[in-house]
């Protein structure tokens, strides 16, 4: 990776670790709205964009989870593994939103991890807490979904990797 890409990813991970801290009163437990999520509409654009966003999620977590070594591994996890299904689900033709409504569903979706993590430590109920932080995930996603699009007229992300 060169150095333009290595320095946008810093970028992105430092932006991460910024709105979770800001936001950090609703970024964890089982009811979340962890609004730096909307950073991973930014894989859409480009693949490498997932570096910035999985460091950001690793010093998010180790910085400020009370759940220590559990939510790295869980919360990482969980972004770990819906990055590699999105590589899988993205299609040369899609369009922006149709890549857009697929980070937002499978990252969603995956928030499977993240429940089974507080299952397991907290010991809080699987299907509530599967409700409220897939409930979560989804809203702060498609919400986001409008800026990110703005975001990238100004910006131009898929530019920016190339």
């Amino acid at each position: 990776m060169g150095t333009r890409k290595m320095v946008i990813n810093t970028i992105i991970a430092a932006l991460y670790v910024a709105m979770t801290g800001i936001f950090g009163f609703m970024s964890f437990g089982a009811v979340q709205f962890r609004v730096s999520e909307m950073l991973n509409h930014l894989v859409g654009y480009h693949k490498n964009y997932k570096y910035g966003v999985l460091a950001g999620v690793f010093i998010s977590n180790l910085i400020f989870s009370t759940l220590g070594m559990w939510d790295l591994v869980f919360g990482f996890g969980q972004t770990l593994f819906a990055f590699l299904i999105l590589e899988r689900f993205f299609k040369p033709g899609d369009s922006e939103m149709k890549r857009m409504m697929k980070v937002a569903g499978v990252f969603t979706i995956t928030m499977v991890f993240v429940v089974v993590e507080l299952y397991i430590v907290l010991d809080l109920p699987f299907w509530f807490s599967y409700a409220t932080t897939a409930f979560g995930e989804a809203v702060v996603l498609i919400v986001t979904a409008p800026l990110i699009k703005y975001l990238n007229k100004i910006i131009g992300f898929t530019e920016k990797m190339a």
